[in-house]
């Protein structure tokens, strides 16, 4: 699983394509209905909101732009009316965590992810790989990735067949076909015209022609 054998550029893009098409019948994606909840704009939007956030209702914020306190307070306060709301759970997480607030931003995260709001499911996934704030577990990563790539979101297409096809899931004992992993990648490029991400996927679609 982890050792990658090269093969020339076009026939691993023409395999690709081939496991491509064929995965059209191997995975289905579900459409996470964001409309179950509140779509109107609070000012815990317009403080954290997160441009790779599916859900998000308001221009993007960054890290290093956001007014941490402001947010925390305004997305406290939209929580109060709308408690279980799971994109503002998310951002009140947010917000806890970029300022250093972890363990204060756990049960927010944790109600999105009740949810299945698909940023939490990526974000928690995260944290689980890396062990921070929650305790290391690689199998219940990859249980809340596959469930965010289900739900089409583009960092879990990504980073799902990426850290599988180094084996960093072997411990796990989930097999995933070549097909679903492409039609993780195929998604993925259907959702994003960036150059990097385009690059990434075209590096992760050549290893996975080259794995056995």
């Amino acid at each position: 699983m982890n050792s990658v054998i090269r093969i020339p550029r076009f026939a691993a893009v023409v395999f690709a394509i081939s496991i491509g098409l064929a995965s059209a019948q191997a995975l289905e994606f579900e459409d996470y209905d964001f409309s179950r909840w509140s779509q109107e704009v609070t000012e815990c939007d317009r403080l954290t909101s997160h441009g790779r956030d599916p859900g998000h209702v308001a221009d993007p914020v960054s890290r290093s732009g956001m007014d941490k306190p402001a947010a925390i307070a305004a997305c406290t306060k939209a929580l109060a009316a709308d408690p279980e709301n799971p994109r503002l759970n998310y951002q009140l997480g947010r917000a806890y965590g970029y300022s250093g607030r972890g363990e204060e931003a756990m049960p927010y995260r944790l109600k999105a992810l009740s949810k299945d709001y698909p940023q939490s499911t990526f974000v928690i996934g995260y944290l689980y790989l890396l062990g921070q704030t929650i305790e290391q577990n690689t199998c219940k990563a990859l249980e809340l990735w596959q469930r965010s790539a289900r739900n089409r979101r583009l960092a879990a297409l990504v980073s799902l067949p990426r850290h599988y096809l180094r084996g960093d899931f072997d411990e796990c004992g989930v097999e995933i076909s070549k097909a679903d992993l492409a039609a993780y990648l195929d998604e993925a490029g259907k959702q994003s015209s960036d150059y990097y991400v385009g690059m990434l996927i075209e590096e992760i679609r050549q290893d996975l022609a080259s794995a056995p």
